[in-house]
């Protein structure tokens, strides 16, 4: 596979991730009112850390451990729980009124804090690791051929999947900030509470039965 076709191929793919609901994205719809368009730029770059260390570890030969039943399984379980808290905190300033839409910019959460929410949810989601651990570990071994520069390319092409659709997911959402203020924008914040909650339930649930 030649490096061009390496680099789009790993765009396309990385949109079977990306598009796919999920605690990211979660995020994304909840702070894109708030912090604006950029918040999808702003959580993709906590992503692509993430990312990074998962490419770095898997190129490493770390994807046979990535594969390992327990591991997944723990991962689940711990990722579940870590989703779920961020849910219940989502619905706890609701209920407490603690939530508002934010028409002055400086009052949204901070910019270092949707980096860190970026490497959180990327961490909590077993499917992201189950993605790498199969898809993406395919994609890494045929990149190897290139040497350094295959998981680089690889990578850049994937993270690029990653920035155009969370930043179009935040763009509309932000541009129809003005159609949810009000009770729609809580009645959108507890949505969104409730489904990291749900996906919590489900990643312990799955990580307990072992069909992660």
């Amino acid at each position: 596979m030649e490096l061009w076709t390496l680099f789009i191929t790993s765009f396309i793919v990385g949109f079977s991730g990306a598009m796919m609901p999920g605690p990211l994205l979660a995020v994304d719809v909840a702070e894109s009112p708030s912090k604006g368009y950029i918040t999808g730029p702003i959580l993709t770059g906590g992503h692509a850390i993430a990312e990074l260390a998962v490419v770095i570890l898997l190129s490493l030969g770390l994807a046979a451990l990535a594969e390992n039943r327990a591991i997944s399984g723990g991962i689940g379980i711990v990722g579940g729980a870590m989703l779920i808290f961020m849910g219940i905190g989502m619905l706890y300033d609701l209920i407490r009124k603690k939530i508002e839409m934010k028409q002055d910019p400086s009052q949204a959460k901070k910019s270092g804090r949707l980096v860190f929410d970026g490497i959180v949810t990327s961490l909590s989601n077993p499917y992201w690791f189950v993605w790498w651990a199969t898809t993406g570990s395919a994609f890494l071994v045929k990149s190897l051929d290139h040497g350094a520069v295959g998981p680089a390319v690889f990578y850049v092409g994937h993270i690029l999947s990653d920035l155009v659709w969370y930043s179009l997911v935040a763009f509309l959402v932000w541009r129809g900030r003005k159609l949810i203020v009000g009770q729609g924008y809580k009645f959108l914040i507890g949505i969104c509470g409730l489904f990291l909650i749900y996906l919590g339930g489900s990643f312990i649930y799955d990580g307990i039965s072992g069909t992660i």
